[in-house]
């Protein structure tokens, strides 16, 4: 008779490696797919705020010069210029800084992003600088200079 005792079998271990490793690789795979989308749509969302928010920032800057026009055409009247902004761009609110520095710019600055817009603009009325949250505000002038404030 031949010997029956239970010998060391190594037969399937191969299988169940290769489908384990198989396994692991795609898991990896997967992953690094996920992170790359993920970063993909982020880079795709911050253009899509700067883009909005230069659109944003030349309307306002040409809102400036529109009040600036109807200041000097009041001969030292009072103005009120309201200005028709969205609340959001691209589901992010936003601030509208205007002549911070002094230096006649206007800055769009995103909160949930790190997007920050600056766009000039020209005037011969002094603008007092001021912040305001996105959205509707207004541009007022008292004979003599020009005034951002929330609508």
């Amino acid at each position: 008779m031949a010997d029956v005792s239970l010998r060391r079998d190594d037969r399937g271990v191969s299988t169940a490696l290769g489908y384990v490793l198989n396994i692991g690789v795609a898991a990896i795979l997967v992953t690094m797919l996920l992170f790359s989308a993920g970063s993909l749509v982020e880079t795709q969302r911050d253009r899509a705020v700067e883009t909005e928010l230069r659109v944003v920032g030349d309307r306002v800057a040409a809102d400036l010069a529109a009040a600036d026009t109807l200041a000097r055409a009041s001969d030292g009247g009072s103005v009120r210029y309201a200005v028709e902004a969205p609340p959001r761009v691209a589901g992010v609110a936003y601030d509208v800084r205007v002549n911070e520095s002094g230096n006649d710019t206007v800055v769009l600055d995103a909160d949930r992003s790190d997007v920050t817009v600056t766009v000039e603009f020209q005037t011969e009325t002094p603008v007092e600088n001021a912040t305001v949250s996105g959205g509707d505000f207004a541009v007022g002038y008292d004979g003599d200079q020009l005034e951002v404030e929330d609508a």
